[in-house]
Order: structure tokens, then sequence, then C-alpha cells
């Protein structure tokens, strides 16, 4: 599966994967601390800039990389993310608008983020997905990551 953007490059979907890996990497260098607004005096002016919470971008970029790779998902995967929501949910049920508990789902969700993709970093060599040159090659392997015979 190919993709081609305006400058005729040629992206495989597993260049598009690698690439999110390698950006959800780059967050994950940065301290994790929430979203604050900074003032910055330029001459009379006085200007507000927001900082992102450096937490939900990073949610945010592992969620999105689940979903990239939800075709492919084996029962083991499955499971841990069923469970994963599950735990989101009642977290989420806690969830209101007081300062301090909208910290603490944050907190609990950045956590069961970091568990969702340590699973996924399993699923991908489960199916020996970095050796792989197409998404082709997938179809090759079965649920355990092993070769399937040919009928």
């Amino acid at each position: 599966m190919e993709y081609i953007s305006e400058k005729k490059d040629k992206k495989t979907f597993r260049d598009i994967i690698l690439s999110h890996l390698s950006k959800i990497l780059e967050l994950s260098c940065d301290e994790f601390k929430g979203g604050y607004w900074i003032k910055q005096i330029k001459g009379n002016y006085t200007e507000e800039i927001y900082v992102p919470d450096s937490r939900k971008r990073i949610i945010q970029a592992i969620e999105f990389f689940s979903y990239l790779l939800q075709p492919f998902y084996d029962k083991t995967i499955e499971d841990k993310w069923k469970g994963i929501k599950k735990k989101i949910e009642d977290n989420l049920k806690n969830f209101n608008d007081d300062k301090i508990k909208r910290e603490k789902f944050t907190i609990n969700k950045l956590r069961y983020m970091k568990d969702l993709f340590v699973a996924l970093s399993h699923l991908l060599c489960r199916k020996d997905y970095l050796k792989m040159e197409t998404m082709e090659d997938v179809d090759e392997f079965d649920d355990e990551g092993n070769e399937e015979e040919e009928k």
C-alpha cells in the first residue's frame, strides 16, 4: 500500500508507522507536564502564548498509533486494548470540572497509554513488522506471528 504526496514521494504504510513511532519517541523525551500560559512582552505589547500539555500530546499520539495498527491486531492486543478502554471509562466516571480530578484523570490516562504503547510494541515484534518490506507481508503471518502454510 503506497501513498503519494504532492512532492511525488512514495511512502509505504510501513514508512508512516515508523514515522509516527519516531514522533512518539520524540514526544517521550520531554518532561510530561500540564499546559500553561506564558506572557511575552514585545515593546508595549504583551502576548500570551499557550504551551501545550505534553501529557495530552503523547496520549493522543499513542492513541492514534493504536488506530493505525488496529487492522493488524491479534487476540493478545485486542484483550489488552479492551482492558485499557475499560480502565479509561472507569476513570472518566470520576471526572468532573474539579481541576484536581482532571489532573488525576490525565495522569491515569497517560499511564494507561504507556501500557498500550508497550503492548503495541510487542505486537510489532510478534508480527515481525520492522523487518517487513510491505504491509502485504502481514498477511503471511497468523495471530501468533508464525508463518502460515501455503494452501
